[in-house]
């Protein structure tokens, strides 16, 4: 379905008349008629009462009309986020991270900020075993863990490699152990 005869559509409810919507969107009151009457043949529904003087809408036609705003918010919110990506970069990133990985990401942090001023970033604190969730949610765009999630649909990439050091007393089992599997 293509999304004109939709902006026709809302344009058409909104003004309650074919020939202001005409006027409006530069057409002549024909071109409006016939992208309506495509908008229902293809939707297999009636939209607009047109029985009466007054211009109704059908049952159908509230729905559609319904999601034809949404679409028409969603057009703007794209137009704007597109606006903001041309000016530097703006908008939001949004980083889970859990407690040993979020002390490593502040450097790098301050200097993506630097880079990049006009792109807020959230961090937020969370279990390693929830971020890889998160990320397929849609919750999180970034996520910072130390082990690897094996998860096909996630794409990974080993940023930093660290050694952990195990500290026992002197009687303890492992004391005598050079290497402790975790």
């Amino acid at each position: 379905m293509e999304l004109y005869p939709l902006k026709v559509f809302l344009t058409v409810a909104t003004e309650r008349s074919f020939s202001r919507a005409g006027e409006k969107l530069l057409r002549t009151q024909p071109a409006i008629s016939i992208a309506i009457q495509r908008l229902e043949s293809d939707l297999k529904e009636k939209l607009i009462d047109r029985s009466g003087r007054e211009l109704l809408l059908t049952d159908a036609g509230r729905v559609v009309l319904e999601f034809a705003r949404r679409f028409q918010n969603l057009e703007a919110d794209l137009e704007n986020a597109l606006r903001e990506l041309k000016d530097n970069y703006a908008g939001r990133l949004s980083i889970g991270a859990n407690e040993s990985t979020t002390l490593y990401l502040i450097q790098h942090i301050e200097q993506y900020r630097r880079l990049f001023p006009k792109i807020k970033i959230q961090v937020r604190r969370s279990e390693s075993s929830k971020i890889p969730s998160q990320l397929l949610d849609g919750e999180l765009e970034l996520g910072v863990i130390s082990y690897d999630p094996g998860d096909d649909h996630l794409a990974t990439q080993v940023i930093y490699k660290d050694r952990l050091t195990l500290i026992v007393s002197p009687q303890h089992r492992f004391a005598s152990r050079q290497e402790v599997s975790i």
